[in-house]
């Protein structure tokens, strides 16, 4: 499991945090001091998003999508609040929606991934199996345009285009920032 990396910010840094995220300055000042408030040094990664963000079935991915070589320094948290800042385009919610929900990391979200999304958004291991192949087979039907059992990031995108939800759920707020 990764560390944190703490990073103390200086007052040159935040202009550029600014222009290269969806944040505004007060965003970025305090999801920088609650990241140094709960990351001290020894700290790990999981242990710090499990604590931003105790609800999200998906926060283990979430943490491997944002960090780098097991490290989950304050520049990967600060990516993740743009991206999932109500701000963020949709097409940067999409593309890293897709790398959430790709847990075998193939490059499609396929059958195992979509059991995998479906038992998490359950929150249960005891799906039947009827259950389970009705959605897997109403997501494909509805998403998998070229019928190959998977979606590609390109379907993944028109699905993701055509939901009205996505834009407004696929949002974390950061320590109350």
């Amino acid at each position: 499991m990764g560390q944190c990396l703490r990073y103390q910010m200086h007052w040159e840094d935040l202009e550029e945090y600014q222009a290269l995220t969806f944040l505004t300055r007060n965003e970025i000042l305090c999801i920088h001091d609650t990241f140094l408030k709960l990351c001290p040094v020894g700290k790990c990664y999981k242990e710090v998003t499990l604590t931003m963000e105790q609800v999200n079935p998906f926060r283990d991915r979430i943490c491997k999508v944002f960090s780098h070589n097991n490290v989950f320094s304050f520049e990967d948290v600060l990516g993740m609040a743009s991206v999932f800042s109500e701000q963020a385009c949709p097409s940067l919610k999409i593309e890293y929606a897709f790398r959430i929900y790709d847990f075998n990391e193939n490059g499609f979200i396929d059958e195992e991934d979509l059991q995998k999304i479906v038992l998490r958004l359950l929150d249960s291991d005891d799906v039947s199996e009827d259950l389970m192949t009705d959605l897997i087979h109403h997501v494909l039907s509805e998403a998998d345009l070229d019928n190959d059992n998977m979606l590609s990031f390109s379907e993944f995108e028109h699905a993701m285009a055509k939901s009205p939800d996505f834009m407004t759920s696929f949002r974390i707020h950061f320590w109350g920032c």
